[in-house]
């Protein structure tokens, strides 16, 4: 089912605020740590064309971006991810690789990939084989992230928004990176299946942030380029 997403910028004042309100009905993310935040690293991919920056900065209805993520840097879980937009729903499909998978992908080996049951997988292979996708740039950045199950909504707080300027290994071990916005700004996500409760919505606003099409992957390419 396609999930709805509204992306707001806002300063540190509003993110608290609004973290305040939702605490009380909502959460906390499983995956975050004892400080209730987890770290998001993403190498994302594009083509030859860079169709997903493309398709992304002029707002097609229909686009497709594949990346690979890792979690406060660890390699114990590696996620191979599909996302899919079709107007102004989103589709996020997932599968784990290993760390052995990921070492082939980027040496540019992906057989292992052709004969797979999973279709995020083979469809990925697809495109590397025939938009020859290449690996473009680490997204990187700080995660608190809020869950109101009744109504399947999803609110995250991603701050420290960084880039890779020097490589594109997301096990290196000597990456560097980049802030591509100001470091105390908060780009808050209320993703939500089918509708988004009233009393969460009213939480969500303070005056001060605005709702913007806001791309990490489109800003880090854009700071690297």
């Amino acid at each position: 089912m396609y999930r709805h997403e509204l992306k707001y910028l806002i300063n540190p004042a509003s993110a608290q605020i609004i973290k305040s309100r939702l605490k009380s009905v909502c959460g906390p993310d499983t995956n975050a740590n004892k400080n209730g935040t987890y770290r998001v690293s993403s190498l994302y991919f594009d083509d030859f064309c860079d169709s997903a920056i493309n398709d992304n900065l002029q707002g097609s209805i229909k686009r497709k971006k594949f990346r690979i993520r890792v979690y406060d840097g660890k390699e114990s879980i590696i996620k191979l991810e599909r996302k899919i937009k079709n107007n102004k729903g989103g589709l996020k499909h997932s599968v784990l690789i290993t760390k052995l998978q990921y070492e082939s992908i980027m040496d540019s080996e992906y057989g292992f990939m052709k004969n797979s049951e999973n279709d995020v997988i083979t469809d990925f292979y697809t495109f590397l084989t025939t938009r020859l996708l290449q690996p473009k740039v680490i997204v990187d950045y700080d995660r608190e992230a809020y869950v109101y199950s009744l109504g399947d909504v999803r609110i995250t707080f991603d701050s420290n928004i960084r880039s890779s300027v020097n490589n594109v290994d997301l096990l290196g071990q000597n990456n560097i990176f980049a802030h591509v916005i100001r470091k105390q700004d908060t780009i808050m996500e209320v993703k939500y299946t089918g509708f988004l409760p009233s009393h969460i919505k009213k939480m969500i606003q303070t005056g001060n942030g605005s709702q913007q099409a806001f791309s990490k992957y489109v800003a880090c390419r854009s700071f690297i380029s």
